[in-house]
């Protein structure tokens, strides 16, 4: 598992390409979908604000053009042009009359602050008759005045301001005023001035508008505020508005918005008064539900790439799990298994792959079990063959002892040797059979004792001990005789005392332990080590004496049939003797 996870495995690599890929794709899908939400609520938004910013800007020409009704009615009013004409006093009966006539337009309009005549003599006429204009203020010298006098008859809508022309009123107003011409329009009789309520624009302003922090304004072509929500903030210069950017809309027919401190401005100019209306939309009011939107998105976002990360994991599973099944079958060409992948769910090329797979391994099979067997072969073959090279030695130093003894007369000694030597070589042949019984073995090791204590008279003793229930197993023939013809001519023969050769046998933990044990000369730790050496090592048999090359050609053969853990193994003093340990199975093999 710790494998598969690892950064490096393919299904690994293809799951975070997949998952980025993924993830990549569901984020700039969820962006561009943000973002075109975004867009079509705010062009949904600042369409509806623009629809209520031209009601706003018709509203507001219906109120002026109804206040211009009223101008209009005292312009046509004969009565009124008549006094103004005769210049008649402010005690007169036609002074109260349209004194009267002013209260009741004011009274029938809510929304009037107030209406005052100006008479060329300088003669007042005000709606109200308690009231008095301010001995300070000069009437002529108004802006609203001067500029009634300069429009030829035609209405003039000021700026908001603070109305102080009567005394004890500070109104914020918006003044309408004109001339008022006689009915030949060739002379002048004075100014009519109409004071509107500041309240109704604010009302009008106040009541269109989008979102919490929305709002209206009006500023003129003098770049004066008509009307703002903080007014006295604005005229303090502690909150202002991107004046130049709103008149460079103006001239800019293209734009239909701009956009400036997290606010939208759209502007309408109308038609009556000049007046420049403008609607400011807060960005934040574009989408007033604009956490529940975020969090629909994300919680859309997480389960669409759990879904997709899901799907992913499972086709990387799917593509790499044959992918990992084959590796983990290759693997065990290390171990020397060569598994077979055979059948296997996946893609063609992987189905290809493990088809030529299963095939290399067929061929190293064969290869490697006719290697095997050439090997042993050719192994066992050497072996027979340094077999064949000792046996000649042995049989020509035997031979040259009958006849030593035949002609001495010994005749007695001739028939035993010469059966003993009979006995020796047909169990050596064995019929071929490389495989004998213990039993066979012991008769062989003792039929060339025979011999040898013959030849070298009262030179040693020997004894064999061996297990009788060992008899019945087998092992490989001509194994203890040369380890017996090692310790006589490496040990025994070197020494003045009498020798003593043991033979001895026993089953141990399941194998089978086999010792010859000698009195003689013993070796020195070096001359352990090279003979040891020389066991496990393929070093040039030519270089060894016969009886060397004897031992070793035991210990191979016991190796080459049962393994590398059975074999032969010395121990061995200076001046008491040494003691060759066989191991071999305790199985019992075809004999």
């Amino acid at each position: 598992m710790k494998a598969r996870l690892g950064l490096g495995s393919l299904e690994s690599r293809i799951y975070m390409i997949f998952t980025l890929m993924i993830f990549v794709a569901v984020f700039i899908m969820q962006l561009v979908s943000f973002r075109f939400t975004i867009n079509a609520l705010r062009s949904s938004t600042l369409e509806n604000n623009r629809t209520l910013l031209g009601q706003l800007v018709t509203q507001i020409d219906s109120y002026i053009s109804g206040m211009e009704q009223i101008s209009q009615a005292v312009q046509d009013d004969p009565e009124i042009i008549e006094y103004m004409l005769n210049g008649a006093n402010s005690g007169s009966p036609s002074y109260l009359s349209i004194q009267q006539r002013l209260g009741n337009y004011i009274k029938a309009r809510n929304d009037i602050s107030d209406i005052i005549i100006i008479g060329r003599d300088g003669l007042v006429i005000t709606a109200d008759p308690d009231s008095n204009l301010n001995p300070w203020t000069s009437v002529s010298e108004k802006d609203w005045y001067l500029e009634a006098m300069d429009a030829g008859g035609q209405t003039v809508v000021s700026s908001s301001y603070v109305q102080n022309l009567v005394e004890g009123r500070y109104s914020w107003v918006v003044s309408l005023s004109r001339e008022i011409l006689s009915v030949d329009k060739n002379e002048s009789l004075g100014v009519m001035l109409v004071d509107l309520k500041f309240n109704r624009i604010k009302e009008l302003c106040q009541s269109l508008v989008v979102g919490r922090k929305g709002y209206n304004f009006i500023i003129d072509s003098d770049r004066n505020y008509i009307f703002h929500p903080t007014q006295q903030l604005v005229y303090s210069n502690i909150r202002s508005e991107p004046i130049d950017s709103i008149y460079a809309l103006l001239k800019n027919t293209e734009d239909e918005f701009f956009f400036a401190d997290k606010k939208y401005f759209m502007i309408e100019t109308s038609d009556i008064t000049g007046w420049f209306v403008v609607s400011v939309t807060h960005e934040s009011d574009i989408v007033t539900d604009w956490r529940y939107v975020q969090i629909s998105y994300s919680l859309l976002g997480l389960i669409l790439f759990l879904i997709v990360g899901l799907a992913t994991n499972r086709i990387s599973s799917g593509i790499t799990k044959p992918v990992r099944k084959l590796q983990d079958i290759m693997k065990s060409v290390d171990t020397g298994e060569f598994r077979l992948v055979g059948s296997i769910r996946a893609t063609d090329e992987i189905k290809e792959l493990a088809r030529e797979y299963d095939t290399m391994v067929g061929h190293i099979r064969n290869l490697m079990e006719a290697n095997t067997r050439e090997q042993e072969l050719k192994r066992k073959s050497d072996l027979k063959a340094l077999q064949a090279q000792i046996n000649p030695h042995f049989l020509y130093n035997t031979l040259d002892s009958i006849i030593w003894m035949g002609e001495m007369g010994q005749n007695k000694e001739v028939v035993l040797m010469t059966s003993a030597l009979s006995k020796l070589f047909r169990i050596s042949i064995s019929k071929g059979r490389e495989i004998i019984k213990i039993t066979d073995e012991i008769a062989h090791v003792e039929s060339y004792l025979t011999i040898q204590k013959m030849r070298y008279k009262d030179k040693f003793e020997y004894s064999i001990d061996i297990d009788p229930d060992l008899y019945t197993h087998t092992i490989l023939k001509i194994t203890l005789q040369p380890l017996v013809e090692n310790a006589i001519y490496h040990g025994i023969k070197e020494v003045d005392h009498k020798g003593l050769i043991q033979i001895t046998g026993e089953e141990l933990d399941g194998n089978i332990k086999l010792e010859v044990v000698d009195n003689g000369k013993g070796m020195t730790t070096e001359e352990l080590e090279e003979l040891n050496q020389n066991l496990d090592t393929s070093s040039n048999s030519h270089q060894l004496s016969q009886q060397g090359m004897g031992v070793r050609n035991v210990h191979e053969r016991i190796q080459l049939y049962f393994g590398k853990e059975y074999g032969l193994s010395y121990i061995s003093t200076p001046g008491s003797g040494t003691r060759i340990t066989v191991l071999i199975p305790s199985e019992t093999l075809e004999a």
